[in-house]
Parts: C-alpha cells; structure tokens; sequence
C-alpha cells in the first residue's frame, strides 16, 4: 500500500492533480505495486504520450503549433524516469541445423 507521501511524490512526478478522475489513488497504488514505482510513473507518461496521439502542427493566420511535440515530451519523461536498460541479451537471430531422416 502506498503512503500518502508516496502518492503525492508520485503526483508530483506524473504532474498530476490531486482530484484526478483517471489516476484515483486507488489506480496509482494498484500501478505501484504491480510495476515498481518508477515503472509506474513513466507508465502514466506513457499513457499520456497516447493520449496525445493524434495532435498534429498546425498552422494558421501567421500562427503555429506544434502540438506534437507534446507526445516527444511525455515520452521522454518516460524515459527519463525508467531508462530501458540495454543488457546485451536479446534481439539477435539463430538458426538450428535441421537432420532430416
């Protein structure tokens, strides 16, 4: 169970408002104890990233918006905060010798 210090560091980290509909403390305690609390809080990064999708640049009457920078932003703080470690295992490809009888 997280503490409330827990929950308001966590808040804090996720920038989110106390009064949150989606991430209740009862939804962030349950992240935290299934993923760790750093994977939780770049999972939430993570979800907001997709949240913002669909933005696009627009521009219009000499003004413009670059509002997909708004997904590269979440998603580096998704990585900031729980950095993919590299182990050196993994993403190779082999082959087995087939005997055919």
């Amino acid at each position: 169970m997280a503490t409330e210090s827990e929950l308001a560091r966590f808040r804090r980290m996720t920038a989110l408002e106390d009064n949150d509909a989606v991430y209740t403390d009862a939804v962030i305690d349950g992240m935290i104890e299934d993923l760790g609390f750093e994977a939780a809080v770049a999972a939430v990064w993570t979800e907001k990233a997709a949240s913002v999708a669909g933005l696009v640049d627009t521009t219009e009457s000499g003004s413009s918006r670059q509002l997909s920078q708004l997904r590269k932003g979440y998603l580096e703080m998704a990585e900031k905060l729980n950095p993919v470690v590299d182990t050196g295992v993994g993403g190779g490809t082999f082959t087995v010798e087939i005997e055919r009888v």
